[in-house]
């Protein structure tokens, strides 16, 4: 895709704020709303912005974030299909993806407890029976967005506030609706969520204000089609053989100022670390792995790399608050 300065800077800003209004945008890009409003709708229409959403604590929702890997023995275009729409179908999917390396699709579901993955996992079995090698499930205990300046030629910003376990906070139905819409789309206007929650737009306001508070919301951002910006997107996997809360913090530090990072997270499970990195080419996936192992290799027991080839992202929210 061909962009100019103008929209990657209007995505480094989606990045930070994905519900600043128009006129808030066109100060900084020193362009006019509806210049604004017409590079916010290509860059979504060529599906460059997946989509903008809000950045919600799963975890003070009573909501765990857990990984599965799966292994095929065979893996053909029909299979890989039915793969993506079993992800697509489960309610608490927020990304599913077909990829390639240690394992050949993967996903991130939310769920109340170890039961719910476990008839996940058990559906994936029973759709694909023998076809299915190998599964791994892990625990996400912190996760971390980073900025993908790497893609907008911009600085490097700060991460996104990081999700961790979390004590759960009392929501009614109203607040999961409102959850529910930012997350498929944080640019929605009070006034549709009025619609959407009965509610008076003021009311509305007012909701969103507490959420945050709460710390329920976080932040509005977006992601991104790396393809579409001429990068490739691989997941480093990392299993540690001896780490030090001074290393790892460490190791953390590493990734926030590597501008090939865009996602950290840390689980329980055969995985210790998972970091999503964007390159444009093996010379430059070959830089970034040379300098891990450098910087790390005294500590890391093992690694693998996964490219993702196809993805999607969902709204796990989805049915919350629907009768």
């Amino acid at each position: 895709m061909n962009l100019d300065a103008k929209d990657k800077r209007l995505l480094d800003l989606m990045y930070t704020n994905s519900r600043q209004s128009f006129v808030q945008l066109g100060k900084k890009l020193h362009l006019s709303n509806t210049a604004v409003q017409r590079r916010l709708a290509q860059l979504l229409q060529q599906g460059i912005i997946f989509f903008p959403l809000a950045n919600v604590s799963f975890a003070k929702l009573g909501l765990r974030s857990y990984r599965l890997y799966f292994k095929f023995d065979s893996l053909d275009k029909k299979t890989e299909e039915e793969v993506l729409r079993v992800f697509e179908n489960h309610p608490r999917t927020l990304w599913g993806v077909i990829c390639e390396g240690e394992y050949d699709a993967m996903c991130r579901i939310l769920a109340k407890d170890e039961l719910e993955v476990e008839r996940f996992a058990s559906l994936m079995i029973e759709h694909f029976g023998s076809k299915i090698v190998e599964k791994t499930i892990a625990t996400t205990t912190y996760q971390v967005y980073f900025p993908w300046n790497k893609a907008f030629g911009t600085p490097r910003s700060p991460p996104l506030p990081p999700e961790a376990l979390a004590h759960i906070e009392k929501t009614d139905s109203i607040d999961l609706i409102i959850l529910r819409e930012l997350y498929g789309n944080s640019r929605i206007s009070s006034v549709e969520l009025s619609k959407k929650s009965n509610l008076t737009p003021d009311a509305v306001n007012y909701r969103i204000k507490m959420l945050q508070k709460k710390g329920l919301i976080q932040g509005f951002t977006a992601w991104f089609d790396a393809k579409k910006l001429g990068f490739n997107y691989y997941k480093f996997l990392i299993g540690f053989r001896s780490i030090t809360p001074e290393k790892e913090k460490q190791f953390l530090r590493f990734c926030a100022q590597n501008d090939n990072v865009v996602f950290l997270n840390k689980a329980i499970g055969s995985w210790d670390i998972e970091v999503d990195i964007i390159v444009r080419d093996n010379s430059e996936l070959h830089d970034f792995t040379r300098e891990i192992k450098t910087k790390f290799g005294h500590i890391i027991g093992r690694h693998s790399f996964i490219s993702v080839v196809e993805e999607r992202m969902l709204n796990p929210l989805r049915n919350e608050g629907l009768q």
